[in-house]
Formats: C-alpha cells, sequence, structure tokens
C-alpha cells in the first residue's frame, strides 16, 4: 500500500491547540494518542474528529455520530525523537507560566494571534535529563502534568506535519467517509484516499480560518 494512501484518525475530545499544535508554520503531534505515534511513518496521513463533546478554545462543541466532523488532517513530514524535537523546535516550548499569565480563556485561540497566548500552547515540553523520570524533564505548561509524562513518552515519536489543513472544533467540516471514528483507526486505502482528495483539493494548507 502506497504511504500517500495510509491514513490514521482519532477522536478528539480538547481542541486547545496543544494537540495537535498547528502554530509556527508546522503541524505537530508532540503528547496524547501514544500508539499513532509510535507506529506512524514520514509520508503517511493523520487526522482528527469530532467526538460527541469536544471542548474548544473557548467553549465546548457538541456533535452526533452521524455528524461528525474534520477538525484536522495532516501528511507527516517528520518523525522525530522527543530529544531531536526538543533541539530542533524551540519556538515550540510553551511560554513560562506565571501568577499573572496563566492559561486564561482563549488561550490557543486560532483567531488571536499574540504571540505569548500562541505559545501557552507550546507542546514542545519534554527536555531530555538523565537525571529526571523516564530521561525527560517536563516543563511546566497549561495542558499536561506529570500523570501524563508516562503516557505522552511511550509514544517515543514527535510527528511533524508540513502540509497541514486544521480547521478547528470551531469551523471542522463534514467530509463523507464509511465508517465513524470512534477512539482511533487506521482507513481503508479507498476511503482513506477520498477523504485526502476531498480536503487536498478544496482547501489551501494552513490554519483555515472560518469564511
Amino acid at each position: 500500500m502506497d504511504a500517500k494512501e495510509i491514513l490514521y484518525g482519532y477522536k478528539m475530545t480538547h481542541d486547545s491547540g496543544f494537540a495537535p499544535n498547528p502554530y509556527h508554520g508546522v503541524l505537530t503531534l508532540a503528547t496524547c494518542k501514544p500508539l499513532i505515534r509510535k507506529c506512524a511513518k514520514e509520508g503517511y496521513w493523520i487526522s482528527g474528529w469530532t467526538s460527541n463533546n469536544v471542548q474548544g478554545k473557548e467553549r465546548p462543541y457538541h456533535f452526533k455520530d452521524e455528524e461528525q466532523k474534520l477538525i484536522y488532517l495532516a501528511k507527516i513530514s517528520k518523525v522525530l525523537s522527543f530529544k531531536e524535537y526538543w533541539e530542533n523546535y524551540p519556538q515550540k516550548r510553551p511560554a513560562e507560566l506565571n501568577s499573572e499569565k496563566g492559561c486564561r480563556k482563549g488561550c490557543g485561540n486560532t483567531i488571536v494571534t499574540k504571540d505569548f497566548e500562541i505559545s501557552l500552547c507550546g507542546d514542545n515540553i519534554y527536555e531530555p535529563d538523565a537525571k529526571s523520570t523516564l530521561k525527560y524533564k517536563q516543563h511546566e505548561n497549561p495542558h499536561h502534568g506529570e500523570k501524563e509524562k508516562e503516557r505522552d513518552l511511550s509514544g517515543e515519536h514527535v510527528l511533524v506535519c508540513e502540509e497541514f489543513y486544521y480547521f478547528g472544533v470551531e469551523n471542522a467540516i463534514f467530509v463523507k467517509k464509511n465508517d465513524i471514528v470512534h477512539r482511533w483507526k487506521k482507513f481503508s486505502s479507498d476511503d482513506g484516499k477520498k477523504i485526502i482528495d476531498y480536503v487536498t483539493k478544496n482547501y489551501s494548507s494552513g490554519i483555515i480560518q472560518k469564511k
């Protein structure tokens, strides 16, 4: 099977701008979905779909199964170790948190372009450290704490996507497919190709704002 026809899909319950992180010119998946991150390869595609309830950047959204929508589609350009990601993508590191500038409502909002608000959603949170648990130090961030560390790192890889179509739950689109995505799945080659073709032919790569 051609790599360009391999599409993984998973159901999203949160869309905060953290996982995936569509900022700074590339979309990255550095946390969550460890099984997909562990087995995905360069050239594969990944997609995030609405669950029945999705917490958006400013409010929750609700969907019926038969109305499931696409939040993002992305083609994997690089599969990196956490060490490689830490060293090569400093712009993706989270902003330093403090009492005055915590994770306030609206952080990561695709409409807000203030550097600090976007950097709060930085997903490059694992710095190599031989003395730390699991050999990585987790940097403070508004999204994942120590209880998520082991699961995050079990994915082994960070996925970097230079071609991506990020709608966000606010602007999620309906794309015809044969099956409802539940927790996660690998689409058939025919269904995957149809989804990829529809999105890539009708939208431009990047963060897509509602028209």
